[in-house]
């Protein structure tokens, strides 16, 4: 597949909540190789829409497929600085934002990224190759236990211990250079001689969540672009990890619930009004049809609010729903 032409995950089902109005803004917080950016602009007349990609490469694939549009404006940062962007543009508030926190086809594809587990490369897996910290870095720095609570924390995986116990082995052995290397202590952990084990995707998505800090960029995202969103504005998320879908269900839980406010002994002071309407009490996945056309769709989750009532958030409110 070429990676002009990465398959953007329940493109319908985004558009379908995001509600796109014609002259509105909208931010495409993570968007790769454009492929919603391109739909939500089919239905944009007058309005903006910004795109921000923490790699590179994205913006220049997304600054070539529109570089013809004029109402297209691209950013390399970090979607935790949705708010400085923003800024930046001069926008005071937005009418819907888009995360979909999956990894480009593009980038996964690369070998010299190391994020494929299929094919051997450095142990790199940095979405900007201008950050300093590499995978290696990481599986070169941390102890047993340590690494065991990334591969539990970040990938769910499967006798954490045991996997980080083996590639501490094979460290200190001096067997830990490339991704092969990598793949070959996870189907020792596993006892697996002949076949790569299914735990090896979930292995290396803990420790490039870990390399890129994605789950604490995710949920600075979540609040900022929550305070950029004007009454009415709509919030959609496409994770396809348990942890970061985890973190979203929370904050869209807090914003579109009533919320009671106590004193230390239980004493109540008031109740919070919603400040959100929660547009998919369950999470929306994508249909069998398209698992079947984009088997990298399997485990996508899409989770969406609408703004209902203008309302604020700094991290330190909000970061407690987090804890425990």
């Amino acid at each position: 597949m070429s990676k002009d032409f990465h398959i953007p995950v329940m493109v319908e089902e985004v558009l379908a909540l995001l509600d796109v109005k014609e002259n509105g803004v909208y931010v495409d917080a993570t968007i790769g190789a454009g492929g919603h950016s391109e739909k939500i602009l089919s239905q944009l007349k007058n309005g903006i829409l910004i795109g921000i990609d923490i790699d590179p490469e994205a913006i220049k694939i997304s600054s070539e497929r529109f570089r013809d549009d004029k109402r297209v404006r691209l950013f390399n940062a970090n979607y935790s600085d949705i708010e400085k962007v923003l800024n930046e543009v001069g926008v005071e508030e937005v009418d819907g934002i888009l995360i979909d926190a999956g990894l480009s086809s593009f980038a996964l594809d690369d070998p010299k990224r190391g994020f494929s587990f299929q094919v051997d490369g450095p142990l790199d897996m940095r979405m900007n190759p201008s950050f300093n910290f590499t995978a290696y870095d990481l599986l070169f720095s941390v102890d047993e236990k340590i690494l065991t609570k990334i591969l539990k924390d970040y990938g769910d995986v499967p006798k954490p211990r045991k996997v980080a116990k083996t590639i501490i082995k094979r460290r200190v052995e001096g067997k830990l250079s490339g991704v092969l290397d990598l793949v070959e202590a996870i189907r020792e952990a596993y006892s697996t001689l002949k076949k790569i084990p299914e735990e090896t995707r979930q292995v290396f998505q803990a420790i490039r969540i870990a390399v890129n800090d994605e789950l604490n960029s995710l949920k600075k995202c979540l609040i900022k672009g929550f305070n950029k969103l004007k009454v009415g504005g709509r919030f959609a998320v496409i994770t396809f990890h348990s942890g970061e879908d985890r973190i979203v269900k929370s904050f869209f839980m807090m914003v579109s619930h009533h919320r009671k406010l106590e004193t230390k002994d239980g004493r109540l002071i008031s109740v919070i009004e919603p400040v959100a309407k929660l547009l998919t009490p369950k999470p929306i996945v994508p249909s069998n049809d398209e698992i079947y056309r984009n088997p990298r769709a399997k485990s996508a989750k899409l989770r969406a609010i609408e703004k209902i009532r203008m309302e604020k958030y700094s991290f330190d409110e909000v970061g407690g729903i987090w804890n425990g």
